[in-house]
């Protein structure tokens, strides 16, 4: 089986977002694209945390026409320009987006007002994905 190149979560309030190296595919993408459209109203804010995965320009367009319809605050975490480029542009449609460097999860969680339980469950289930993307498993703890 084919790792995926892009997975995603939800907490109470947040969207997650984890991205590999490698631009998420169609499939992917669309997956990700219906469960945004479904998302209860108390989830307004999204996280994305990509190694350099990001979308191409047909999926960005999806992502400009979902922001048209949708208020969303977004914090992106990443140390790839091109990603950081892509931000920039979603900026422009929506200027609720911001971009951090790939490691600084805590400040992007501020941003986007996530604190407490939430915080630490978010912080959780972006390292599960990190590691399954990798092609790592988590090691059991006792």
């Amino acid at each position: 089986m084919t790792r995926p190149t892009m997975m995603f979560d939800t907490t109470e309030q947040v969207l997650i977002a984890v991205h590999g190296r490698e631009p998420p595919s169609d499939e992917e993408w669309d997956s990700y694209m219906q469960a945004a459209g479904a998302l209860p109203p108390t989830c307004t804010k999204t996280l994305v945390v990509t190694a350099g995965g990001g979308p191409n320009a047909k999926q960005r367009a999806s992502i400009n026409d979902f922001v048209s319809k949708n208020t969303l605050t977004v914090a992106i975490c990443t140390d790839a320009l091109l990603v950081r480029q892509i931000g920039t542009a979603l900026s422009w449609f929506n200027p609720r987006v911001k971009a951090f460097r790939g490691n600084d999860l805590s400040a992007a969680l501020r941003y986007l007002d996530v604190t407490g339980p939430e915080a630490a469950l978010v912080h959780q289930k972006v390292a599960k994905m990190r590691l399954e993307i990798e092609g790592k498993t988590a090691r059991a703890t006792r």
